[in-house]
């Protein structure tokens, strides 16, 4: 063989080489395990990919958008609509990011001036369905937190006599805060190509008179979809190694068992998988070092952190659901953190409770549980009574001042339809 030949040959071998590293390199990459994602570092390697996620994380179910242009507004509701509910969002995410970043002292209104802001064009509303607080909001959408320390299901940003507001629904309380930095130009032009189709609260209609007067209702009764449910990690011990591995957590040797579950040891730390596809963790004397927030033990790195890892485990795996932040309940030193599924706008209730829960303690993730459940369209739609017989059921079972809402319950069955009930989703 000549020289020149050897030197071809020695170079192709190199190359196959550090194609081989970089092939390694990259699936390595892929599947960074749940501990590395909740590293402050690597979040900020992923400015893009994190960024997106927040945005997603920080949409609303339900949007209603106050049209004006005619002698009266007219109503576009995003509502048990998924994807009209993104688009929208993405239209007025950021003037809602303006508004909270610069929103001023928050005063008390009266139930008159909530219901005129619901109804001042150019408006928009935004039903969250479990209370958020704003400080996560705004960070969530600037990476900034707002001076507001209130948690609210419902946010209006509304132009009255030609001034920007923002409005929040805290319990059984109404607030107006200044929000002079939002140009109302610009909030008329992000709405102007909507049109308006029939939306409406129940306190615009008198044969909705008996439901809680917020209760947001379509003009024509939904026809939603009967969804498939099925459990996604069925695999038994290798799917609990699986998990183990996505969130970084070494099994002890001789670690995995099994007593009615799987179980993993891993050091003093505990996952269990149930044949239903129940995961629970709980830390043990390290007290959740291996789970940590990154950064300051705020309710913010509390939130997003338990929003990465439940994504990462179970965005994948959920099929065509949805996951949204449902409920922060403090605890000491510490907060327990829910989210729920949805289902194209409307969310899905299990009989075991929330779809993940969390407890942030410190810094620390000391302990979740999380329902695996991955759902798919079934091509059938489900039977549910027209608004107003829904409406005059609720009535009739003395229920009234409730609000009616579209819900899918799922008690581990194979099919999952949607009705309405009465309330809608309870943490519990």
């Amino acid at each position: 063989m000549t020289k020149r030949r050897r030197i071809l040959e020695l170079g192709k071998d190199v190359l196959i080489v550090l194609l081989t590293c970089s092939a390694v390199w990259l699936a390595a990459r892929s599947q960074l395990p749940v501990r590395g994602l909740l590293r402050e570092e690597t979040a900020q390697a992923r400015p893009q990919a994190q960024s997106e996620g927040r945005m997603e994380a920080a949409r609303p179910l339900r949007i209603t958008a106050c049209l004006s242009g005619g002698a009266e507004p007219v109503r576009y509701g995003a509502l048990y609509d998924d994807e009209a509910c993104a688009a929208l969002f993405q239209q007025v995410a950021g003037l809602l990011m303006e508004a909270l970043s610069s929103a001023g002292q928050p005063e008390a209104i009266p139930r008159r001036q909530w219901e005129a802001a619901l109804s001042s064009a150019p408006g928009v509303a935004f039903d969250f369905q479990g209370e958020i607080p704003l400080g996560v909001l705004s960070g969530w959408l600037s990476g900034e937190e707002t001076g507001l320390t209130a948690s609210a299901r419902r946010l209006v940003l509304a132009v009255q006599r030609d001034t920007a507001s923002l409005f929040y629904q805290e319990g059984d309380a109404y607030f107006r805060c200044p929000a002079e930095v939002v140009n109302p130009l610009h909030l008329e032009q992000a709405l102007s190509t909507l049109t308006g189709n029939g939306a409406f609260y129940a306190f615009e209609s008198e044969a909705c008179a008996a439901l809680d007067p917020d209760t947001l209702l379509p003009a024509q009764t939904p026809e939603p979809a009967v969804y498939s449910a099925t459990n996604p990690v069925s695999g038994g011990q290798a799917a609990l190694e699986t998990l183990a591995a996505e969130l970084g957590l070494p099994i002890n040797a001789n670690g995995v068992y099994y007593a009615g579950e799987w179980v993993a040891r891993s050091g003093s730390d505990t996952l269990r998988l149930s044949n239903r596809g129940e995961l629970v963790y709980l830390a043990g004397e390290e007290g959740g070092q291996r789970l940590l927030t990154g950064g300051s033990a705020t309710l913010l790195n509390g939130v997003e952190a338990c929003r990465r890892l439940a994504f990462a485990l179970m965005g994948s795996r959920c099929g065509q659901a949805r996951l949204y932040l449902s409920a922060i309940t403090p605890m000491e030193q510490g907060w327990e953190i829910s989210f729920q599924y949805s289902l194209d706008g409307i969310p899905v209730t299990l009989e075991t409770g929330p779809a993940a829960r969390f407890q942030v303690r410190s810094g620390r993730i000391t302990q979740f549980s999380m329902s695996l459940r991955s759902y798919v369209d079934s091509g059938t739609q489900s039977r549910v009574l027209p608004l107003p017989q829904a409406a005059a059921a609720l009535e009739a079972m003395g229920l009234e001042g409730e609000e009616l809402l579209l819900v899918y319950r799922d008690s581990g069955s194979d099919t999952v339809p949607a009705d309405w009930v009465a309330g809608g989703h309870r943490e519990g």
